[in-house]
């Protein structure tokens, strides 16, 4: 890489030009979202292997993510929704529109979880559904909004 100053020489005025290539390095973050030792209500599932089987839709892993967190803040693992927020290194808003996930109805949880990559079910489509207070009136969004994208059952 080379410096090239550009102006008077003086210090005033001009530009600095930088030519050669940057490379970002990404390094590996060590943090886990509880450590310690797994207890009964959070046991972590032992690995078995590559996973050989569908995968879930972002939609439904963000979903499973924000139960998780929630089990650990009710068991006591984590404080609050501000230090998971600084243990994955996310924004405390976004935090806040995963954890809104919960508010679904349990049936349209169930559906969102069961959901395969590549359905079109997307995480701010959920956020609309949410916005109701009713889970009736989340049904009703929820259907309308999924009756064109998702493909029909017994077809």
């Amino acid at each position: 890489m080379t410096i090239e100053p550009n102006g008077d020489g003086r210090g005033q005025g001009g530009t600095v030009v930088f030519r050669g290539s940057f490379h970002r390095a990404r390094r590996e973050r060590g943090d886990d979202l509880a450590p310690g030792d797994a207890q009964d209500l959070v046991a972590r599932p032992t690995a078995t292997g590559p996973w050989t089987g569908p995968h879930p839709a972002n939609v439904a892993a963000l979903l499973a993510l924000a139960h998780h967190v929630q089990r650990l803040i009710d068991a006591g693992r984590i404080a609050d929704r501000a230090e998971v927020a600084r243990r994955l290194h996310w924004t405390r808003a976004r935090i806040s529109q995963v954890m809104d996930l919960l508010l679904l109805a349990p049936d349209i949880q169930e559906e969102v979880l069961f959901l395969e990559a590549g359905t079109h079910v997307t995480e701010r489509g959920l956020r609309a559904v949410v916005r109701h207070e009713a889970w009736r009136d989340q049904r009703n969004s929820f259907a309308a909004s999924t009756t064109k994208l998702l493909p029909r059952k017994g077809c």
